[in-house]
């Protein structure tokens, strides 16, 4: 499944009434591999990026044109039918000053402003060589904001592709616990669980792993550093972060324990999972995302792990979609409104004397009126 074609020309269209709007000639946006800073190319051109950071060019008027790093990329954006002209970036250029071509093309065009979104996806050497070789001719303008507004309302298809994802995520973590028993091997469960997931349709597989005495989530590169079999006693955590076909991500964290847990850490458990409810029941239209933030604050003072005049509600959470992380932030000092249609990922933690770190992640979608439960978790440690 993925966002029609029409969709997706009507996000350009809207971007280009935002262009008018603020008197900008062309949008200028770029996007690298990694899963939280690839997802502006899918949200434009339905282009999956490989490797290497490219680059979009949406004039107000004229072809929606694609700067790629090699001839496949190129077919492969041709593909959809959503990019009207592809070019390939000089393999001299590529390195040495990735904007050049960009601003050629921007000042063949006799654009006077451009519209740019530094920090959301593009790299500090594009934004140099662009920034070199504009001169005095044209002049940008700021457009993150207007992208990240867009990209924080999930219109049905992409809502669909979301649970879509949470469903997938949920089935891996099904799989990945069936795997775990005492002297089993976490990377044995990886493995088994990531094979799995690819065959059901994931994209993009990101795993936290981690199992010690005393729980934490951790790295999934420390354990295959330090392989090691499940004894009784241990706590594991798991992060399974995998998207699905079309792209979106869900989020889900786990907590396991060989044998009865700690009453300290499962009545640290009951907290966070009651700070997860509170949030989700701060979820209305109207309200700034920062109530989320205070009302899982104020119950975990409530359990004494923390003090409610500690200052602003640390972060909590966030969004998601095609990107691993996507705005607003969940914390108090957030002041985005919420409206129908966003998505937040709601995960507060506690830390304990012993270093123990208790956590859960649950997905939410805002509706017209409350928050709808996107996940459903087991709500407990899982003992094994």
């Amino acid at each position: 499944m993925h966002i029609t074609k029409e969709e997706i020309r009507q996000r350009q269209e809207y971007l280009r009434y935002t262009m008018a709007e603020m008197d900008v000639d062309a949008l200028c946006v770029g996007a690298s591999a990694q899963i939280d800073t690839r997802g502006i190319f899918r949200y434009l051109i339905n282009y999956y990026l490989p490797v290497f950071e490219e680059y979009l060019v949406i004039p107000r008027r004229g072809p929606v044109v694609l700067f790629t790093h090699d001839g496949c990329g190129a077919d492969y954006a041709k593909a959809f039918g959503v990019v009207d002209e592809t070019r390939l970036i000089p393999e001299g250029e590529y390195a040495a000053d990735p904007a050049a071509c960009v601003v050629s093309f921007l000042n063949d065009i006799g654009c006077k402003t451009a519209g740019t979104a530094w920090g959301r996806g593009i790299s500090a050497s594009f934004c140099l060589s662009f920034q070199s070789r504009l001169g005095g001719n044209i002049k940008t303008k700021d457009f993150a904001a207007v992208l990240d507004r867009m990209r924080m309302l999930k219109s049905p298809a992409e809502i669909a592709l979301i649970k879509e994802a949470v469903k997938l995520n949920e089935s891996v973590l099904e799989r990945y616990l069936g795997n775990i028993a005492a002297g089993g091997s976490e990377l044995d469960a990886v493995s088994d669980a990531s094979y799995y997931a690819l065959q059901s349709g994931a994209e993009d597989l990101y795993w936290m792993t981690s199992s010690a005495k005393v729980p934490a989530p951790g790295f999934l590169a420390a354990s295959r550093a330090r392989p090691r079999r499940w004894r009784p006693g241990d706590y594991h955590y798991v992060v399974l972060e995998h998207s699905c076909r079309g792209g979106y991500f869900s989020e889900i964290t786990q907590l396991v324990s060989f044998g009865r847990p700690k009453d300290e850490y499962v009545e640290a458990y009951r907290a966070v999972t009651a700070a997860q409810k509170a949030a989700a029941g701060a979820i209305r239209p109207g309200v700034p995302v920062s109530w989320l933030a205070d009302a899982a604050q104020n119950v975990l003072a409530e359990y004494g792990y923390c003090h409610k005049e500690d200052g602003p509600s640390p972060c909590i959470g966030h969004s998601q979609g095609l990107d691993a992380w996507e705005p607003p932030r969940i914390s108090g000092d957030e002041r985005i409104t919420i409206r129908p249609g966003m998505r937040f990922n709601i995960h507060p933690a506690v830390t304990l004397p012993d270093g123990a770190k208790i956590t859960s992640c649950l997905s939410y979608l805002s509706t017209e009126s409350e928050a709808e439960l996107l996940s459903a978790l087991p709500g407990e440690i899982v003992v094994i």
